[in-house]
């Protein structure tokens, strides 16, 4: 089953939501098929979603409309199509399935490409060990069948060798059955072996970018991000870039000051708490807010590819910070010990 990153983008009206997750999209889409910044990885497929698709028609009769203004209010989740939605984010995922709970995460990926790396480097150590010693004369045999050679050795070494060499030309099936039991053992490691490696060849990793104003309003997205990245901006720039853009159908007057505004913040207040959001200052400039976002992106995958010294399995380590971007980094960064601010803060 593929594997998918999923990235949230959401945040208030005008914010720069739709200018990153473009941004992202065509950047990952260059990245594909080649090395993921050093990791194990490579990027495989990239897809984006946005929630302005899904707005249900103007004459649905699903939508509730705002009296005073005799407009309908589009700042509410009823008046997109969040089943539609879902159903499309799932087949992008899954294929055709139902449910989108079942997807393959990156974050279990990880994991389990941990976990297999362990379980190889485990079972060589294993079969390096304790399966084969060596014997004087250079050739390998299971160590049971060793251990009451060597008395023998000692004893009988001319009948010894005699009847080692009668047991190389005999037939599997006549073989006695501890020793058909270590053979059997011994294909099965190499079997166990050969299909870690199989799974290891395979570490392709899917990008889906969801961006949306009202995406972490639905618990079944909140859950599915595995980055999640929220844009706010203060009442009056948020209002400035409004008045200038053009909707269908258009805002009537007042629609901002009755309906934009006080339901952004009454979705926003639903998830403001969660702690796994970034969030980042529209007002901050589109490019510095990129570089940010994918400077964390490149950490998500750090922490990922990346196994604790103490172990034994070689590190993928991942490249120093001004190589990593190439033209994409900032000028400034090497003089500002590779940093950017931890944060693009939030307006209070």
């Amino acid at each position: 089953m593929p594997q998918w990153l999923v990235i949230g983008i959401s945040g208030v009206t005008c914010g720069g939501k739709t200018t990153l997750a473009h941004g992202l999209r065509d950047y990952f889409k260059g990245l594909r098929n080649a090395p993921l910044w050093n990791t194990p990885y490579t990027i495989g497929d990239v897809q984006l979603i946005s929630q302005d698709d899904y707005f249900l028609p103007v004459d649905d009769r699903r939508h509730k409309r705002v009296e005073k203004l005799n407009a309908i209010n589009f700042e509410l989740i009823s008046s997109l199509d969040m089943k539609q939605m879902l159903a499309d984010i799932a087949r992008i995922i899954n294929g055709p399935t139902e449910h989108i709970a079942t997807y393959a995460n990156f974050e279990h990926y990880a994991l389990q490409y941990q976990q297999q790396q362990q379980q190889q480097q485990q079972q060589q150590q294993l079969y390096n060990s304790s399966y084969y010693q060596l014997q004087s004369n250079g050739k390998h045999m299971p160590a049971a069948a060793y251990q009451s050679y060597q008395p023998q050795q000692r004893h009988h070494s001319h009948q010894q060798q005699q009847q080692q060499q009668h047991r190389q030309h005999v037939p599997q099936q006549h073989l006695p059955q501890q020793q058909q039991q270590q053979h059997a053992d011994h294909l099965m490691r190499l079997n166990i072996n050969a299909q870690i490696a199989a799974q290891l060849r395979d570490k392709k990793i899917n990008v889906l970018l969801i961006e949306g104003f009202m995406i972490f309003n639905q618990p079944e997205l909140l859950a599915l991000c595995n980055l999640k990245y929220h844009f706010h901006l203060p009442y009056e720039k948020c209002y400035e870039r409004r008045i200038k853009r053009s909707y269908d159908p258009p805002d009537v007057t007042g629609y901002f000051e009755l309906c934009v505004w006080p339901y952004y913040e009454k979705n926003f207040a639903e998830y403001r708490e969660c702690k796994d959001i970034t969030f980042l200052n529209g007002e901050i400039g589109k490019e510095k807010i990129f570089k940010f976002v994918l400077q964390r992106i490149v950490h998500y995958f750090e922490e990922r590819c990346d196994l604790p010294t103490a172990s034994p399995i070689p590190v993928a380590s991942c490249p120093p910070q001004q190589k990593r971007f190439g033209m994409l980094y900032m000028a400034n960064a090497a003089s500002n010990n590779n940093h950017m601010a931890t944060a693009c803060p939030m307006e209070q």
